[in-house]
C-alpha cells in the first residue's frame, strides 16, 4: 500500500467507503495497521476540566487539513477534533475489536462528554462544525446511545439557521443522516426531503482536482441517504456516471435515469 499521510489515508478511505467501492479484507487490515502505527502509546493528558483537544491523534503543524467536504478549518478545536475523530471512527469500522482501538474509543467518548461541542448546546463558530464531527463519530461508534445522538441532532437544528453559513455543515449533516440509526434519521430526512430531491437531480461540475475527488463522493452520499427511503430503494444499485457530450472541460456528474 502506498505510504500516505494519516489524514489523507483517512479521507480517501472514507470516500471509497461512501462510494461503495470494494476494499479487500487484506487492504482493510493494512489501512488499520497504518492508522494504528501513528497512535501514541498513551494518551496526551488533557489540561483543565474540559478536554477540548485530541488525546491520541494530534494533527501535524505543517499540514493543511481539509474536511471530508473540502472545508479548511480555521481553529485548533475544529482541526484537532476532525483529525482525531475521523481517524478513530475509521479504525472503529476497520478494527472494532482491536484492544487499542477500543481503549482509544472509550477514552474519546469520555473526553467528548466534557466538551461544549460534544455534550452541550453550542452553535458558536467552528464549535458548531465540530459538533457535527462528533455526531458522525457517535453514529458509528455508539449507535445505541440514541439520546446523545439526538442531542447533537437537536443542536444542529437549533443553530443551523441562526446565521448565513457556507454549504459545508448542511452537507455534513446529510452525510450523518446517511449513516445514523434509521429511526433517528427518518424524521430529519423528511424535513430536508424537498431540498435533497433537488440536489439528487442536478449535476455537479468537475472542473478542478478537488471537484473530481469531492463531487462523486457527494453524489454517492445522496444516493446512500435517499435509498434509505422505500420509494427510493432502487437508487441503491445506481452508479454515478459522467456525461461529456458537450465537450466541456469540467464534466457534470449525474445519476443514471431509472429504467421505466
Amino acid at each position: 500500500m502506498e505510504k500516505k499521510s494519516i489524514y489523507r489515508l483517512t479521507v480517501e478511505t472514507n470516500y471509497r467507503l461512501i462510494k461503495g467501492e470494494s476494499i479487500s479484507s487484506g487492504e482493510k487490515a493494512a489501512i488499520a495497521a497504518e492508522l494504528l502505527s501513528a497512535a501514541p502509546t498513551k494518551a496526551v493528558t488533557p489540561a483543565g476540566r474540559r478536554a477540548l483537544y485530541p488525546l491520541f491523534y494530534i494533527p501535524p503543524q505543517d499540514v493543511k487539513l481539509r474536511s471530508l467536504m473540502g472545508q479548511t478549518p480555521k481553529t485548533r478545536i475544529f482541526s484537532g477534533n476532525m483529525y482525531e475523530l475521523e481517524t478513530l471512527r475509521l479504525l472503529c469500522l476497520l478494527a472494532p475489536s482491536n484492544p487499542q482501538v477500543m481503549l482509544m474509543r472509550d477514552a474519546t467518548l469520555r473526553r467528548l462528554k466534557t466538551t461544549c461541542f460534544g455534550w452541550e448546546d453550542d452553535g458558536v463558530g467552528e464549535c458548531f462544525d465540530t459538533s457535527l464531527i462528533v455526531l458522525r463519530f457517535l453514529c458509528t461508534v455508539s449507535p445505541e446511545d440514541t439520546e446523545w445522538i439526538r442531542s447533537r441532532i437537536e443542536n444542529y437544528n437549533r443553530h443551523a439557521n441562526e446565521k448565513k453559513r457556507p454549504w459545508f455543515p448542511l452537507w455534513y449533516f446529510w452525510l450523518c443522516l446517511s449513516e445514523m440509526p434509521l429511526e433517528l434519521a427518518l424524521p430529519e430526512i423528511a424535513q430536508h426531503r424537498v431540498e435533497l430531491e433537488k440536489k439528487l437531480r442536478r449535476s455537479y461540475v468537475m472542473h478542478s482536482e478537488q471537484d473530481r475527488a469531492l463531487h462523486p463522493m457527494l453524489v454517492c452520499m445522496l444516493r446512500n441517504l435517499m435509498s434509505r427511503l422505500p420509494e427510493y430503494s432502487w437508487l441503491a444499485g445506481c452508479e454515478p456516471c459522467i456525461g461529456g457530450a458537450d465537450g466541456r472541460v469540467g464534466l457534470p456528474l449525474h445519476f443514471a435515469v431509472r429504467p421505466a
